[in-house]
């Protein structure tokens, strides 16, 4: 279900954000702009699509839910381009 609600607004299965996480070159944050309930994590990191945008939460030591994968904006692409100079 969220898999196909995040395909039809980003046009990307969560599963695409996968090696954007993996990525030795991502750049992660906590996104504290809203009380979501839980501690959000925002990661820009190179996908098979290009710079991915990841949405995610830890749910234990070895457990990443993904909330939502997008590609990454223009601004967003060039911060992690800067970033990985």
């Amino acid at each position: 279900m969220k898999d196909a609600v995040n395909r039809g607004k980003h046009g990307l299965p969560l599963a695409d954000g996968i090696p954007a996480l993996e990525d030795p070159d991502r750049e992660s944050w906590i996104d504290d702009r809203f009380d979501y309930g839980e501690e959000r994590i925002v990661t820009l990191g190179l996908g098979r699509r290009g710079v991915l945008y990841v949405v995610s939460t830890e749910l234990g030591e070895n457990w990443t839910h993904l909330i939502s994968v997008r590609k990454a904006e223009k601004d967003e692409i060039q911060q992690f381009d800067l970033r990985r100079s």
